[in-house]
């Protein structure tokens, strides 16, 4: 199915910025051909609504990936429903909570949306959630993560400076979503941290063959790539299930019962651990030791996934992974005949609803 481009504006936002009043525009951080792609596939598949609004993909001047990627992928398909806004100035982890170089044009951003996308990706620098480095994780892309955290806590503050007043006090209706990384980004950006390795630090597991014994439920991606040789590489990820708590979102406002324990699908090594201001935990793995999903108290369009609801794979049976050098696996069919399928479904129909909601009021 083609996606009706006359259901989103057609304003092209390059360069400065250059704001029309009323526009409706939802913020993509990190806005790879990739992800860029996803959204596209979820509007396709019509999981995810965008019927009026501008996907501003926003990025970092320093942040290492190449955006003529994203550019291209905009110009072949003269998708002008995206386009792409670099954030310039010095960030440096000293400077990300309170106002600095990027302040005026994060506040212009927070003001000319409905709200803003953080996706998955690689390891956060621990120093800014003052911690040594483990010898696992791995960073990749530190002003990516300078970027996304103080634009963060712009918007909802954090413990790092009790007096900042969040940007959300002024439009409560403002929709934050993390997936993944996007997650523990807005955990740390509040003045939460992070475990910074699952199997060593919380199972006290060092070895590939030894997660692979765990019970599916306390893996939380496949680390079959790590025996392999000689084939293609085997997906990262893993389902296993999660529990709902009974009086948070999935349960009150997504209305899934709480003994429904959906399978999710994930591809994470850390997770969070303290954390920051004003979340509460509304999902979690069963055996507790990971938060797999969070909401804050008091902005209620807030919230964010450890897992990915977003894998085109989820949704398309055409497309196949390797699981290991002698398996593939489908998502789709892996949980198409259970109630994880309907728990994705049902959790992009509440994130069109709040967009929708949102170019209403």
């Amino acid at each position: 199915m083609k996606v009706k481009l006359t259901s989103f504006s057609l304003l092209l936002l390059l360069g400065t910025l250059n704001w029309v009043s009323g526009q409706d525009t939802l913020l993509v951080f990190h806005p790879t051909a990739y992800n860029l792609n996803v959204i596209q596939h979820l509007v396709d598949e019509e999981l995810l609504s965008l019927d009026g609004y501008h996907i501003l993909g926003v990025y970092h001047e320093r942040e290492s990936y190449d955006y003529e990627e994203s550019e291209a992928y905009i110009n072949e398909r003269n998708a002008r429903h995206f386009s792409l806004q670099e954030i310039k100035g010095a960030l440096v982890p000293d400077s990300l909570f309170g106002e600095n170089t990027c302040t005026k044009q994060f506040k212009q951003l927070f003001k000319a949306s409905h709200g803003a996308f953080f996706m998955g990706g690689p390891d956060i620098p621990p120093v800014i959630y003052q911690e040594e480095a483990h010898l696992l994780t791995s960073v990749t892309d530190p002003f990516r993560h300078f970027c996304e955290l103080s634009f963060l806590f712009h918007l909802l503050g954090g413990s790092q400076d009790a007096d900042w007043i969040p940007y959300l006090e002024h439009k409560q209706h403002y929709l934050i979503s993390g997936i993944c990384l996007g997650m523990q980004t807005m955990n740390v950006a509040t003045g939460g941290t992070l475990v910074q390795d699952i199997p060593t630090e919380l199972y006290g597991i060092w070895l590939a063959e030894e997660v692979l014994a765990l019970p599916p439920d306390q893996m939380h991606r496949n680390y079959t790539d790590k025996l392999t040789a000689g084939c293609d590489a085997p997906t990262s990820f893993h389902f296993h299930p999660v529990q709902l708590k009974e009086d948070k979102m999935f349960v009150q406002k997504l209305k899934f019962s709480s003994p429904t324990a959906p399978l999710v699908l994930s591809s994470h090594h850390q997770a969070l651990q303290d954390l920051g201001e004003g979340w509460v935990v509304a999902a979690s793995s069963l055996d507790g030791l990971i938060v797999e999903a969070i909401e804050h108290e008091r902005f209620t369009n807030v919230f964010g996934v450890q897992f990915h609801p977003e894998k085109p794979g989820l949704f398309d049976p055409t497309i196949i992974h390797p699981h290991s050098c002698n398996s593939t696996i489908n998502f789709q069919e892996a949980i198409e005949h259970t109630d994880s399928f309907p728990f994705h479904q049902a959790y992009w129909k509440f994130m069109s609803t709040i967009l929708k909601q949102n170019r209403e009021i």
